[in-house]
C-alpha cells in the first residue's frame, strides 16, 4: 500500500511540473530608447528597474513570467524583434508585457507598459512557423516632466502598472 501511495504521489507531482511547464508564458521586455549620455541618466539601469519591477508583480500563481531587456545601443531594432519572437516563440509564450522609459522629443519622461497577444504565424499548409504580434488591447502610461527624474522610483511606477494591467486581464 506505502508503493501505491508513493507512486499516485509522484505521477501527481509529475502532473503538476508538466502543467505549469505547459502554461504559456508571459515574455516581459524592455528595451532603452535614449542613448547614453556624458552626465545624462542611465537609462539602460533605469529600464531594466522598470522592466523587473514589472516582471515581478506579474509573476503570479497562474502565470510564468520571462523578463528581458535589451540596450538602447542595439544597433538592429528589426533584428532585434525577430529574435525576440523567437525566443517567445521557443518559451511558448501567449503574451507580450513592452515595458518603456525614456525621454519623449519634447522632454517628457515617459513610463508605458503596453501588452499584447502573441499570435501564430500560419505557413504553408496551415502549420505554425512563428509568432506575430497583434494589437495592443492595453496600454498604461505615466508622462512626467524630466525633472522628476532624480526622485523617480521605477520599482514603484512598475509594481503600480502592473496592478492596473492585471485588474484588466481577470484570468
Amino acid at each position: 500500500m506505502r508503493l501505491r501511495e508513493l507512486l499516485g504521489a509522484t505521477a501527481l507531482a509529475l502532473l503538476v511540473a508538466g502543467a505549469q511547464a505547459a502554461e504559456p508564458c508571459t515574455l516581459v521586455f524592455g528595451q532603452g530608447r535614449n542613448p547614453p549620455q556624458q552626465g545624462g541618466p542611465d537609462w539602460d539601469q533605469l529600464n531594466q528597474r522598470f522592466n523587473t519591477a514589472v516582471a515581478n508583480a506579474l509573476d503570479g500563481l497562474d502565470r510564468r513570467v520571462v523578463p528581458m531587456t535589451a540596450s538602447s545601443v542595439q544597433i538592429d531594432p528589426e533584428a532585434a524583434g525577430v529574435a525576440l519572437l523567437r525566443e517567445a516563440d521557443r518559451l511558448r509564450c501567449a503574451t507580450l508585457a513592452e515595458t518603456a522609459i525614456f525621454a519623449d522629443e519634447h522632454d517628457t519622461l515617459v513610463m508605458r507598459l503596453r501588452v499584447y497577444p502573441l499570435l501564430p504565424t500560419l505557413g504553408e499548409g496551415g502549420a505554425i512557423v512563428g509568432l506575430r504580434i497583434g494589437s495592443v488591447p492595453f496600454v498604461t502610461q505615466r508622462d512626467l516632466g524630466l525633472n522628476a527624474l532624480p526622485r523617480l522610483k521605477p520599482e514603484l511606477v512598475g509594481q503600480q502598472m502592473a496592478a492596473e494591467y492585471l485588474l484588466h486581464d481577470r484570468r
